[in-house]
């Protein structure tokens, strides 16, 4: 029976090996051996390694396999196997590829399999989090901030989300309320008679 399992849970749960499964995620690096067999490095977002594909060159579409690129997203069948490889507990003997959407410029494709400057990845905000340190940062922030609101939890405390008070006014919001530490029955006045709103708490008009 095929499984669909993220690439954490095929590392972990051993009672998986020996089992049908379907990887699906973006391609990493695509190697391709001498013996008729291609090796893809896919990663889902569940983990940081990822998982190793072994691509035989007896699938149909074996040729197109193996001019695959970085980015590519696929979807691979096969059976969970323990690696003989090093670095690696498990892989998948795949028994088919299906391609779900390939990289049209791979040589322009900007997350390529090597470091990358954080004012790069800034400009790559859509890709970003596909690279091993912003998901690693996110995991960081996620087991700090869990850690938080459990122990605010733990000690009676609620978790709400307070109003923003702030002088900006978009797409007239402004309109509706205006906040101010005036006293507006008796507010302090500029030469020329006007309110002087730069005593005011943002110092000017809102």
């Amino acid at each position: 029976m095929k499984q669909q399992i993220n690439f954490k849970q095929l590392k972990t749960d051993t009672a998986l090996v020996g089992q049908t499964v379907t990887l699906q995620g973006w391609v990493r690096t695509v190697r391709e051996s001498n013996a008729g067999i291609t090796f893809l490095a896919l990663y889902d977002g569940s983990d940081l390694a990822g998982i190793q594909a072994v691509v035989p060159n007896t699938l149909a579409n074996y040729d197109a396999v193996k001019h695959l690129s970085s980015g590519a997203a696929v979807a691979v069948s096969g059976t969970l196997v323990e690696s003989q490889g090093k670095g690696q507990s498990v892989e998948v003997q795949a028994e088919n590829v299906c391609i779900v959407g390939g990289v049209e410029h791979p040589e322009s494709y900007p997350v390529q399999p090597k470091r990358h400057t954080m004012t790069f990845l800034r400009s790559v905000a859509h890709l970003r989090p596909r690279t091993n340190v912003i998901a690693a940062t996110t995991r960081i922030r996620h087991a700090v901030s869990q850690a938080i609101h459990r122990f605010m939890d733990e000690n009676g405390f609620f978790w709400i989300h307070t109003p923003i008070i702030t002088a900006s006014d978009c797409e007239g919001a402004g309109d509706l309320f205006r906040v101010s530490t005036l006293d507006m029955l008796n507010p302090p006045k500029t030469t020329t008679g006007a309110i002087d709103f730069t005593e005011d708490f943002f110092a000017q008009e809102t």
